[in-house]
């Protein structure tokens, strides 16, 4: 047999699992692999003029003597839009014993926080205080818990310290969240190359006091969290996008190019600017033997989201595929990422009559 070509659509590699009954696979195999891909330049991209200029002036000697009205205008226009990355810790899958840790990509905080009493003022205006991770401290009341560095199952804790054999495992405490300034209206919430796609169904569709990021309109996901898993049961990610029906989200973002190692560990750990950009191209695509293009995985969830926010009372999400830089810098091959996003979802044609099981 011939090696696949370098675009193909919808294809599973390796075997597909017996799934259990009224499971469908997340994706579905095209009846041709193969795809004629065609890339076109996007007049719309702000990814090749994205360099930052420095400004000439930044004193305003006489700004204290401007009407009171004037300066909380220039203080509302100093809270510029952000993007804010989630990262996830703990390998839940091979040890379920692992406590979950949220943390927030080093940042700055906003400037207009930490200018004057004034600026201040109408920074706490501006912005929320926010909890991230609330959704793993919802404790058992029937369960015992231990701190994780004592706990049993933790590879560095010393196995004489307990008797496997009679001893029932306890949990490990969770962490504590972590708190941010964010302005639901303008800042990007973006689960980034570090964000575990295990960790997605829990943090996004837990209820009640765990509730996670109850006002955010625009979320980003990291090509990782979109194509798929080992198992090739991808239910968890449908849950999750449905749960967003709670949310007053008004854009959904794929970013298809982001790379870990792409930026040096001393930059990537450490306080950078993150920019998510419209990128320098689109593609469309027929697959094998057709002669009309097929539906682009944003039109198939544009779709999607439409169907199933019929009864919610607000108007769907938007879905956009965006460029990410780090510093300006650009990460990842954004074709690559991007058709790679595609031939894994496929036609979507089991999204089609899906519908979330309801509790009872």
């Amino acid at each position: 047999m011939a090696a696949p070509g370098p675009y193909m659509a919808g294809q599973i590699t390796g075997p597909v699992p017996q799934l259990p009954p009224g499971q469908l696979l997340y994706y579905t195999p095209q009846p041709s692999p193969h795809a004629q891909v065609t890339w076109i330049p996007n007049p719309y991209s702000t990814a090749d003029i994205f360099p930052e200029t420095k400004a000439s002036h930044t004193k305003f000697p006489s700004f204290s003597e401007l009407p009171i009205e004037l300066r909380l205008r220039i203080w509302q226009f100093a809270a510029h839009p952000r993007v804010i990355e989630l990262r996830s810790w703990g390998d839940t899958q091979r040890n379920p014993y692992t406590p979950i840790k949220y943390s927030i990509t080093p940042h700055k905080p906003p400037s207009i926080l930490q200018i004057n009493s004034e600026s201040r003022q109408e920074g706490l205006r501006i912005y929320q205080r926010v909890k991230i991770g609330v959704s793993t401290t919802l404790l058992d009341s029937s369960r015992t818990y231990v701190p994780w560095d004592h706990h049993p199952q933790n590879l560095y804790t010393p196995r004489n310290r307990w008797r496997q054999d009679s001893f029932v495992f306890p949990l490990a405490f969770p962490y504590k969240p972590v708190e941010i300034y964010i302005n639901y209206s303008r800042d990007i919430i973006y689960l980034g190359p570090e964000f575990r796609s295990q960790h997605l169904q829990s943090f996004l569709t837990t209820t009640g006091q765990g509730f996670e990021l109850s006002g955010v309109q625009h979320l980003a996901l990291d090509r990782k969290l979109w194509i798929g898993s080992q198992q090739g049961r991808w239910e968890y990610l449908r849950n999750s996008l449905y749960s967003l029906r709670l949310r007053p989200l008004k854009a959904l973002y794929i970013v298809p190019d982001d790379e870990v190692n792409c930026l040096n560990d001393k930059f990537y750990y450490k306080p950078h600017t993150t920019s998510l950009l419209e990128p320098p191209i689109t593609y469309k695509f027929r697959t094998a033997g057709q002669t009309e293009f097929a539906k682009t995985v944003v039109e198939n969830l544009g779709e999607w989201f439409e169907r199933l926010w019929v009864d919610s009372g607000r108007e769907p999400p938007k879905v956009l595929v965006k460029s990410v830089r780090r510093d300006g810098r650009r990460m990842g091959d954004f074709r690559e990422g991007a058709w790679e996003v595609q031939k894994m979802l496929g036609d979507m044609r089991v999204w089609k009559n899906w519908v979330p099981i309801q509790n009872t």
